[in-house]
């Protein structure tokens, strides 16, 4: 019924009232999104793809006072990441069909589909990662803070290699002595000073064994699986991963007292409709943050990170 409900929502506002909608939202800023092809069928069936128009209108977004919208093309994440024609043809049609939006926040990968396809990332483009390595930081210092993690000095990026993934590596050498990076895509042994402290660039899963605290970004959750076996009794691990770890497989790391737990940004004061599927309408990805956060304070980002982590806080990002 909630699928139907959702289609059938769908399908209207992007037919008969797709220009109430604009008008009555007026957005000021689009989430940029893709999905594959079960995430897709949980809005458009195949017998509806062909009545409706290239860019979807998929949700409707509030923060406080601004408004704004999910949308997503008629292509499937393979195609995007496959044909960069289609990447361009997307953005394009993004900002001919809303041409009065401030900011368009691109999802997960699609900053990198758009780098591969030529595409300069500026305004009203926003790569999404600064809001994404503040949501991480913040639950690092979170984890830390627990009493029985307070003596540790070092955690694990699983997935350092990749473009958030070594970004964050290094913001965390602010909180932690040594930050290991960790995956398959490192070919020897790198280690990195910091101004703050240490990071080692590895792919051998036995820098595991005497380490507790974990940060998962690898390309989807249950790539754990090949990993938590190395991980010792009582490690947590901070979930960001996309789908995310599985409850048959978090359940079969708790035999191994190995707790998982999602990290999730939130605000008093955002929700969308209707939510993306496996979220709460409560829950803000983190790339969407970053364009959340510039529509208050434009020129926040030139400050880096610190600057960014410290007005997402003050905004109510938690």
């Amino acid at each position: 019924l909630w699928k139907k409900s959702r289609r059938l929502a769908v399908f209207l506002a992007n037919t008969y009232l797709r220009s109430l909608l604009l008008a009555l939202v007026r957005p000021q800023f689009l989430f940029a999104v893709y999905g594959n092809e079960k995430q897709v069928r949980s809005y458009v069936s195949d017998d509806m793809a062909q009545r409706l128009p290239f860019n979807l209108i998929l949700g409707v977004i509030r923060n406080e006072n601004m408004r704004g919208l999910m949308v997503a093309p008629q292509f499937l994440e393979h195609e995007l990441q496959e044909d960069s024609d289609k990447v361009r043809l997307y953005m394009e049609r993004l900002q001919e069909d809303f041409p009065n939006v401030q900011r368009i926040a691109l999802v997960g990968r699609l900053p990198n589909f758009v780098k591969k396809a030529g595409i300069d990332i500026k305004r009203p483009l926003v790569e999404g990662s600064l809001g994404t390595r503040y949501m991480i930081w913040d639950i690092a210092r979170q984890m830390r803070e627990r009493p029985q993690y307070r003596n540790q000095n070092s955690i694990v990026v699983l997935g350092g290699a990749g473009r958030i993934g070594n970004a964050v590596c290094h913001d965390l050498t602010s909180l932690y002595d040594r930050v290991i990076g960790l995956d398959p895509r490192y070919e020897e042994d790198n280690e990195i000073k910091t101004d703050q402290g240490t990071v080692l660039q590895t792919a051998s899963l036995e820098r595991l064994n005497d380490e507790t605290l974990y940060i998962a970004l690898t390309h989807q959750g249950d790539a754990v699986l090949d990993l938590y076996q190395h991980m010792p009794n009582g490690a947590l691990i901070a979930d960001d991963t996309h789908p995310c770890i599985s409850l048959k497989v978090r359940e079969r790391m708790r035999e191994s007292q190995i707790e998982v737990e999602k990290i999730v940004l939130s605000h008093d004061q955002f929700m969308m409709w209707p939510r993306m599927p496996d979220w709460n309408n409560r829950d803000i990805p983190g790339c969407l943050v970053e364009a959340l956060v510039l529509l208050r304070q434009p020129d926040v980002a030139e400050g880096g990170l610190h600057r960014f982590c410290q007005e997402a806080e003050f905004l109510g990002f938690t």
